[in-house]
Order: C-alpha cells, then structure tokens, then sequence
C-alpha cells in the first residue's frame, strides 16, 4: 500500500500533498504549527480513525481525502464526518459509517484482523488496526494501546496473532467448550437408558456375551480394575526398591565401619581434605550433626543402630513382596477368560433382547461419544499448537525489538519483555520514542504487512542525531513506505538535503503559515480531487 496523495478541504480553504515517494519521506518545519500533524491525521481520520486533531481546528468541516496504491489499483477514499465514498476503477461506493466501510474493505481490498471480543467474532476496526503501522504525536502511552475505549491491550495481541495468520486462542475455547457441552448432553442420556434398563449395566458374565452394550460396559469397568492393580503393583515395586536401596547402603556403612577395626601398623586413618584423625557418621546427608566414629564404643554402638535398621529394612521387603504377590493374583484373575455356558445363554436371552431399541440407541450414542472425544483430543492438540505459534511470534517480535533498541542505544539498558510495559513502568524522554519506533519496526517486519509505517513527530523527546540515524538506516531496509514528520531545530535546517541522507525525499513545510495550512489557492484542485467522488462544494 502506497499512500499517493492526500487533501483536506471544504469550499474556502484547502491543502493537497502529492509529493510522495514509494520509500522513505520526511516532512519537516523549522518551527511547530505548520500543519504536519493536521495532514496525518487527516489521512489517518480518512481511512476510518477516530478523530484526533488538535483542539482548535473544526474537523467536521472538512473532507478528507487520500489516494493509495495497492495491487496495482489506485484508490481514493474520501471521508466527510462519518460518510465515506471509495472510487476505483469505474467504481463508486458509499458508505454511511466506519462498520461499513471495514467489512467493505476486508471482503474487496484487502483482508482485516479477526478478533473474538466480548464471545462474539468481528473484524477489528480502524482505530485498532492503525496502530499496527501508525504512532501520532498525542495520547502515546507504552503500558495500552493509544486509544483506550471499546478496544485494550488484549485485543491488539489478538489482532497480531490475526495478522500472521494465527488462530485467536478464544476461538479455540469457544470449540473445545461447545465439545464438551455435546458430550455431557450425551453421557446424560446414556445414564438415563442405562437406569431405564438395568439389564444393560448388569455385570453377570452371560450378558456380556449376548449385548454389546453391556460387554462395553463391562469392559471398561474391568479396564479400569486392572489399571488400578497395575498402578497399585508399581507403586509397591518402587517402594521395595526403595528399601533395598537403603538396606544396600546400610550394609556397605558397616562394612566401612568395621574396616575402621583394623589395627594399621604403618599409619592411621585420617581426613585426606583436613590431614584430621576425627572420622564421623551422618545418618543422613541431608543432616547437619554426625557422630564420632574414631572409637571402638561409638563405633560399635553406631554399628548395632545400623544393623537394626537393616533388618526393619528386610522385614519391609518381606512385607511388600507379599504385597506384590496378592496384586499379581489379582491380576492373573482379572486376566483369566471365565467360560459361559451355553444354558447360561439361554436363561438371559429373553432378557436381553426385550431392550434391544434401549441397546441399539445406547451404541449409537457410544459411537457419537467416541467421535466427540476425538474431536476432543484433536482440538486440545490444535490449542497447544496455537498456544506454541503465538508464543514463537510474541517472540520474534520482542527479540526484533531488542535487536533494534541496543543498535539505536548501545549503552541503553531496557530490556523488552513484553510489547507493553506494565502501568506503573512507563518509559519517558527519548526512551519513549524509541519504544514506539522500535515496536512499530518490528511488526512491520515480523509480521511482513503491506501498510505504510507513518509516525508524526518521529523524533519527539530529543531524540539524538546519532540515534535518530540509526533509526532512519533501520526503517530504511524495510519495504514498506516509511512517512515521518518532525520540527528541525534552526542549525538543522536543510540536514535532509545532505548526500548522507539521499535515501530520503524530504518535504519542507517551513514557508507554511503558522497554524494555516489550509489556503484558499488549493480549493479549485480540491474540488478537482472530489469530484472523483461526485461530491460537488
């Protein structure tokens, strides 16, 4: 999207700017007052932004007009309170308010984010979106979005994770809560055919045999048994092996004990990290006190408490082992194929087949409850993917900001952990600017968008010349068409017209009259430019 031309103006007075380039673009004064702000947020208010002009200048008694390139098609959008007409081609449209105009523009431009706000999905409007390419000079805040009232903070992550293609995470929701709704509807009714007919439910053998309802049932039931003896018999193994451990270390303890009975002739025993002689026992190594064990009374007492705590370890093996065998028993019964005879059969028959419509409804909805239970797991797995998607973006986006931000101050000491800071931590002075800067680089960059990045007062807060250089390098690599504005202090003047800076077509305001950028010599080439529209002034 290339913006081509933009004009502001009513019968009296007017002003038109067709003098952009595809790339970069600056538009300085040697002084405020001369209009920039007033240009961007009149293109800004055109393409359906709320109204942010300053307060002495009457918007509602202008039109608003810009001329855009974008798929090889020029469009022109003209804007009069909330009034909008878009003329391409052979083609004039009008609508009568902003919805209008943004479901237009999603369906026949170009698509917009979709956002799920208050349970309910739409395509986000302007004042959201803008703020993707788009930074003014006022109502700037680090810690929310610009324009704090049906839209936060919330919201604009949701419309990146749109932008790049990614599902919002409360559709998500939406689809796994609508599952399980279907499958509670379901397990209620399938409780209520069973209490209806018992036979069903029932767990004698036979019945399994001739329903397949109830061998289901039945089934699941006994797979349920046996993962209970299952989880039971790993439980006991891991404490018996448990106590091994401790009775091996208890056993290895004595023999190092009573290796300390020998009588050395050529030495003694000592602490090879100290030289000491002092040899000690800790019962555990989690314990701060140890005991002497350097002569033969403690010694042998240490051994005895030892020897009694290995076998309190033997007799819990013993113990556990016939734990273990009771729950193999009961798993090898659990296991075993119990034959049904054939008069056995017989004798519940009858029985059976008289709920056969019960039987046929019940598997019907076990097949529904499967099928949901899949659906289920399937959209679980999706959410975690979705989930892991949106973190990788978040963290691009962040990474690209750091990057940015320690190329334009290398002694700087911020570190993005969020695109927003927190509400008591907002930054201020050039910290600020660079926030903003560095951010809206980053989306166009990871998010890879066709929107022109435009900043009014781009170097607010007395951003340095050295930073402001790198800045201008940075958005320069992009392929998006870069507008900026800014007021030049007096030894400035003409720093845009130096060879270093050739990548830049600069548009200099400073002969515009103070707070008049709107003449009466531009109103006959304003009327020209609306009369794209049929509009007549």
């Amino acid at each position: 999207m290339i913006i081509k031309k933009v004009g502001i103006g009513n019968e009296h007075e007017a002003f038109i700017e067709n003098r952009f380039s595809e790339k970069m673009n600056i538009i300085s004064s040697d002084d405020n007052n001369r209009g920039k702000t007033i240009l961007i947020q009149g293109m800004m208010y055109a393409l359906g932004n709320n109204p942010v002009f300053p307060s002495t200048f009457n918007y509602t008694k202008y039109y608003y007009v810009v001329e855009f390139l974008y798929n090889d098609i020029i469009y022109k959008i003209c804007r009069n309170k909330d009034l909008f007409f878009i003329q391409f081609n052979e083609s004039l449209m009008l609508f009568e308010n902003v919805s209008e105009l943004k479901r237009y523009w999603h369906k026949n431009i170009m698509p917009l984010p979709i956002i799920t706000k208050n349970d309910f999905t739409r395509i986000v409007d302007p004042e959201l979106y803008l703020q993707v390419f788009f930074v003014g000079q006022d109502k700037k805040d680090t810690s929310n979005i610009a324009n704090k009232g049906l839209y936060n903070k919330e919201d604009f992550i949701n419309m990146l994770y749109s932008l790049a293609g990614i599902k919002n995470d409360n559709v998500d929701f939406d689809s796994i809560k609508n599952i399980q709704q279907k499958l509670a509807n379901l397990k209620d009714e399938k409780k209520l055919l069973l209490q209806q007919s018992k036979i069903l439910k029932s767990q004698k053998k036979p019945i399994s045999y001739l329903s397949s309802a109830n061998d289901r049932i039945n089934f699941k039931n006994h797979l349920d048994k046996i993962e209970k003896v299952k989880e039971k018999l790993t439980e006991l193994n891991k404490d018996r092996n448990k106590n091994i451990n401790r009775k091996l270390k208890c056993e290895i303890t004595i023999k190092e004990l009573n290796s300390l009975n020998r009588n050395l002739d050529s030495g003694e025993l000592i602490c090879l990290d100290c030289g000491a002689n002092h040899i000690g026992y800790k019962v555990s190594p989690k314990q701060t006190y140890s005991f002497d064990v350097s002569t033969p009374e403690i010694r042998k007492q240490i051994i005895e408490s030892i020897n009694n705590k290995i076998y309190d370890y033997k007799e819990e093996v013993e113990r556990i082992t016939l734990l273990i065998t009771s729950e193999q028993s009961k798993l090898k019964e659990l296991l075993s194929v119990e034959e049904i005879s054939l008069e056995s059969l017989i004798a519940y028959k009858d029985d059976v087949y008289s709920v056969s419509d019960a039987e046929n409804k019940l598997n019907s909805i076990e097949v529904d409850i499967k099928k949901l239970e899949n659906q289920l797991r399937e959209a679980s797995n999706d959410k975690e993917v979705v989930k892991v998607e949106q973190n990788n973006l978040f963290d691009s986006i962040l990474k690209t900001m750091n990057k940015n931000y320690k190329s334009v101050d290398a002694l700087g000491n911020i570190e993005f952990d969020n695109i927003f800071t927190k509400k008591t931590e907002t930054y201020s002075g050039s910290e600020q600017t660079i926030y903003h800067l560095v951010k809206i680089y980053s989306l166009a960059k990871i998010l890879n968008h066709d929107y022109p990045i435009v900043v009014d007062s781009f170097r607010a807060e007395d951003l340095s010349t050295k930073k402001e250089k790198v800045i201008l390098e940075i958005f320069h690599k992009l392929d998006n068409q870069v507008i900026l504005t800014t007021t030049l202090k007096k030894e400035e003047i003409g720093k845009y017209d130096k060879k270093e800076f050739d990548f830049i077509n600069h548009i200099d305001y400073s002969n515009h009259s103070p707070s008049k950028i709107l003449q009466s010599k531009y109103v006959n080439e304003f009327k020209k430019f609306l009369v794209n529209f049929a509009v007549n002034i």
